[in-house]
């Protein structure tokens, strides 16, 4: 499960004298295997509670990449276990809404902005100074000029437009999520497209656009991985003490005393 950098992890005290009494008496793949039990079951709070904490966003990819995984290391009598995103980008996937962002099980590849927000970002370029073709619409809509709304009638008629004129720039989702409508002109001059936004957005302006940053945890603030840890720590801590001293016991209840009076394991 590849995390983009994204590292959370936690030391427990409470543990460590379980840890130990573990290693003391079974030998390190017992170790590795009983620790990986207590793992999945310790991260399974946490796993649901990313679910709730990760928007759908206009794809679905970040929700549909969460998974969670748990590692065993015979060797050393270790085990880790990963919640997280996918994004190997390996999987089955197929255009997102017509444009090159595609859709699938494994393409969280923007997870890391939404955990830690974005820096500015500008649009330098102007568009080309080009004619080009357009069709007007087939079906009548709303739209609002000079703060009247107006009933725009269009008859399918596909006409050559003039191109943009110097020093035009252009902020627009059409190449990456695909083709979309623009449908009129809402509050503060923001152009209103169809799907609406975050599915779809349009801006035009005669200098560079400023795209401001995306803040940490994205519009609503809360950065899924980090919430859904911090959210659930005090539970994953408890099910993992509890699932120690079971493979303790268990540990204990395997041995026997020999009788020559010292005690071997019988596992």
């Amino acid at each position: 499960m590849a995390v983009a950098g994204i590292k959370i992890s936690a030391s427990f005290p409470e543990l460590t004298q379980l840890r130990q009494d573990l290693m003391a008496i079974a030998d390190k793949r017992t170790n590795a295997a009983s620790l990986g039990e207590a793992l999945e079951r310790a991260i399974w709070p946490m796993y649901l509670r990313l679910r709730e904490t990760t928007p759908d966003g206009p794809t679905g990819n970040l929700k549909r990449a969460i998974a969670y995984k748990v590692k065993t290391y015979p060797r050393d009598g270790g085990a880790v276990g990963l919640v997280g995103y996918e994004r190997a980008g390996v999987g089955q996937a197929s255009s997102a809404a017509g444009g090159s962002v595609r859709a699938g099980p494994d393409r969280a590849f923007h997870q890391w902005w939404l955990e830690f927000g974005t820096k500015e970002r500008k649009v330098t370029r102007p568009v080309q100074n080009k004619p080009y073709q357009r069709r007007s619409p087939t079906q009548a809509y709303m739209r609002t000029r000079m703060g009247q709304r107006e009933v725009v009638r269009g008859n399918g008629v596909t006409h050559w437009v003039s191109g943009q004129g110097n020093n035009v720039y252009i902020a627009s989702s059409y190449n990456k999520l695909g083709p979309f409508k623009i449908v009129g002109t809402g509050a503060q001059g923001r152009v209103e497209t169809d799907p609406p936004y975050p599915r779809a957005f349009f801006r035009k302006s005669n200098r560079p656009i400023v795209i401001p940053p995306t803040p940490v945890g994205g519009s609503f603030g809360r950065p899924p991985v980090r919430t859904a840890f911090d959210d659930t720590q005090r539970q994953m801590a408890q099910i993992l003490v509890s699932e120690l001293r079971i493979s303790l016991q268990r540990a204990i209840d395997a041995l026997v005393v020999t009788d020559t009076g010292s005690i071997t394991g019988a596992l």
